[in-house]
């Protein structure tokens, strides 16, 4: 009887040893919820509103961690430059960015993009006296006569645009619409599609927008793939896993929808 008593006792420090031990902070048995940053200021890709983290980017990583059993997903919006270090030191486990070469020294990525960003478009305002230039051409050398707006600091666009053009830069994609649209500072922009209709919807420029696909813009094309910290003990698992589910049938089908909502 004493040692049925004492077995019975044992069990029972055990299992508050084990609720004191999972209470402390940053403590758990498995790495299943899993933290995604994003930039605060990416609409519609990322952003925050009344507290909430909404846009694509966490829309995308929610959806594919539904088609895994066993983890959930937390997301949270800092400015981009903090959502790479935290990621960097394991102080948020993942993100969904272009896997450049410094990004992949401190996360492992999967090996397919759920989305690529297409900078493939001249955006534009139907009042624009040279709009039949703007729709007829076919290279950036048939617009050399506009004037281009641009994000003021641009890494992408002063590799990809041709310095030739004479640019008017803005502080953001909202200030660059305001630029072209409102105060008609210049003729066009590059800008992927789903940006350039959501912003002018926040602004109010939707019924006078153009959008134009053309296939002459170099390194248009830049794919967002799932990164995981390098600093978490299950990162390949977790890439393992996100591998596996981009090669459900389903999940490409509600991934593709999902996608076109936005744009």
């Amino acid at each position: 009887m004493k040692k049925h008593r004492l077995e019975r006792l044992s069990v029972e420090l055990c299992g508050v040893v084990m609720i004191v031990f999972l209470a402390l902070p940053g403590v758990s048995l498995a790495s299943s919820n899993l933290t995604f940053a994003y930039s605060d200021k990416s609409p519609p890709y990322s952003f925050s509103l009344n507290g909430k983290t909404l846009g694509l980017l966490p829309d995308l990583v929610q959806l594919t961690f539904s088609f895994i059993p066993g983890y959930t997903t937390e997301h949270v919006v800092v400015p981009w430059a903090r959502a790479q270090y935290n990621v960097r030191l394991g102080l948020a486990d993942g993100l969904l960015t272009y896997p450049s070469e410094e990004r992949k020294g401190y996360a492992v990525f999967s090996d397919k993009p759920l989305f690529t960003q297409d900078f493939g478009y001249l955006v534009y305002s139907s009042d624009n006296p040279n709009i039949d230039l703007i729709e007829s051409a076919t290279s950036f050398a048939d617009l050399s006569s506009l004037t281009v707006i641009v994000e003021r600091g641009s890494r992408w666009e002063e590799d990809n645009i041709p310095g030739y053009l004479e640019r008017e830069p803005g502080r953001d994609i909202e200030a660059m619409m305001h630029l072209l649209m409102f105060r008609k500072a210049g003729d066009f922009m590059v800008q992927p599609a789903e940006d350039a209709r959501y912003i002018a919807q926040q602004l109010g420029y939707s019924e006078k927008l153009k959008v134009r696909k053309v296939d002459f813009i170099p390194n248009s094309r830049i794919p967002f793939h799932i990164g995981v910290s390098l600093q978490l003990p299950a990162a390949m698992d977790v890439i393992n896993e996100v591998n596996a589910v981009t090669q459900n049938p389903e999940f490409q089908s509600e991934l593709n929808t999902l996608i076109r909502r936005y744009r």
